[in-house]
């Protein structure tokens, strides 16, 4: 008797875990099946990554070299380490502004009060919505991912 309310959880558990699993490849097969015959032919088939060959093609010859993909890698990081300088600079501005008790430390709070004095640009002590609209975010413009939710302030 105990034995069937197991069986029945393992099965629902088992069917949650294929359907979890099917919906990707559900996506995959609607994306690429373009003739919608339930198959993908190779004619069909485009790895997403195929856009990267053209991307790194310098000489335009439609194939690429072990030298291309060498100064691709080259390049990236690159700007890699441009981006890591920008946002270094910007994070050392920030924690100078921010450690206002000057003992080389941010709390939660000096992290608060610099992020809304940075959106408060009349410092009356209120944000208005103009001041929210125009506040832009201390990174380079690409999309920031937030890990641990919160808004400008990060509470």
């Amino acid at each position: 008797m105990k034995k069937l309310p197991t069986t029945l959880l393992t099965l629902l558990i088992a069917g949650a875990a294929t359907a979890v699993i099917a919906k990707p490849i559900d996506r995959i097969m609607a994306r690429m099946d373009s003739n919608e015959d339930g198959f993908v032919s190779i004619d069909e088939f485009g790895p997403r990554r195929l856009g990267m060959i053209d991307r790194i093609d310098e000489d335009g010859d439609g194939a690429v070299t072990l030298d291309e993909i060498n100064q691709h890698i080259a390049d990236r990081q690159e700007e890699m380490a441009e981006r890591h300088a920008a946002m270094q600079s910007r994070m050392q501005e920030f924690f100078a502004k921010a450690d206002a008790d000057g003992d080389g430390s941010v709390t939660k709070d000096e992290a608060k009060n610099a992020a809304f004095d940075r959106i408060d640009e009349n410092n009356d002590g209120q944000l208005t919505e103009e001041e929210l609209r125009n506040a832009k975010p201390e990174h380079d413009g690409r999309k920031h991912r937030r890990r641990h939710g919160g808004g400008p302030g990060g509470s």
